[in-house]
């Protein structure tokens, strides 16, 4: 470990330091888990922006990649901009979890910063797919895993994780896009003075079940109040992949039966979390039904 800081440091990852110019992170450098102070002030050391458009500016993240955001998002874009990482927790979990040769899945992608790192994680003989609803993000993640060389081991698709195939309605926010999401039936339309702000249009879904065969070894879902819809759709996927594992946003408050769905989650694998030290802790359904904030689920056979 101390080997590996006083690298980063020669190479200008100390705190207020300033790198050589040219010089990137690799992924052996993210993989090689330094203390996450030091690593957050590398990644901010080399964050660049360069507006290409009206609304599109190119940055750096994680210190390595190169990175398409929307310069009216206010919630996501701005730490990804001046910052060059976004949960640093779930970053690390996934450096940690993915190898090389896996299929990982990013459902509910948003602009791609887990996806590109998964393409990374995965290398050549692995596989990336992506799904995001929203239009103007599944762009700009389609461009940014091009853009770093990854068009032949990822994917896009513009289309809502869902547990039937449908065509249903989606708004988000152009001001804050990464909480975007599907509408219930009967839903009234925005209100004329959001309109400005607002993009809502018609997407795609359909159930992880229908994307692809053979087992996924990872899987990031986030999908803003969607959770068990997901869940009812990806149980043909949870069968055939005995060694997955499902990072999974949930939050009962969102959900119409989140007990149940807790239920059913617990009978095929123990209840763990993923805590800001990004290590996994037990927690229990009560727990869960108590919390106004989101419980980032693990979960995984056994303790692996």
């Amino acid at each position: 470990m101390s080997g590996l800081i006083d690298r980063l440091g020669r190479r200008g990852a100390n705190l207020g330091a300033q790198p050589e110019r040219g010089t990137l992170l690799t992924l052996e450098d993210l993989r090689a888990a330094p203390p996450r102070q030091a690593l957050q002030a590398a990644v901010r050391a080399r964050c660049q922006t360069v507006t290409l458009d009206q609304h599109t500016v190119l940055c750096r993240v994680l210190g390595k990649y190169k990175f398409l955001v929307d310069s009216r998002d206010m919630g996501l874009a701005p730490h990804l901009m001046l910052d060059g990482y976004w949960e640093m927790w779930c970053t690390e979990f996934m450096l940690r979890r993915i190898r090389p040769g896996h299929v990982a899945w990013d459902v509910g992608a948003n602009l791609g910063y887990y996806a590109v790192l998964m393409a990374d994680l995965v290398g050549a003989q692995g596989k990336v797919l992506a799904l995001e609803p929203n239009p103007r993000l599944a762009l700009l993640c389609e461009r940014t895993l091009a853009l770093n060389g990854y068009w032949h081991n990822a994917a896009v698709q513009r289309l809502a994780a869902s547990d039937r195939v449908a065509t249903l309605r989606f708004r988000a926010a152009l001001s804050d896009p990464k909480n975007g999401r599907l509408l219930p039936d009967g839903t009234p339309r925005v209100a004329p003075e959001e309109e400005e702000d607002t993009l809502e249009v018609a997407v795609r879904a359909m159930p992880l079940d229908d994307l692809a065969d053979g087992p996924v070894d990872f899987i990031k879902i986030d999908v803003e109040g969607a959770e068990e819809q997901v869940w009812a759709g990806m149980q043909r996927v949870l069968d055939r992949s005995p060694d997955i594992t499902v990072l999974m946003e949930f939050n009962a408050l969102r959900c119409t039966a989140p007990e149940e769905t807790l239920r059913a989650i617990g009978d095929r694998y123990a209840l763990r979390e993923l805590g800001f030290d990004a290590a996994l802790h037990r927690v229990t359904i009560p727990e869960i039904l108590g919390r106004q904030e989101d419980t980032l689920l693990v979960l995984t056979r056994g303790d692996a």
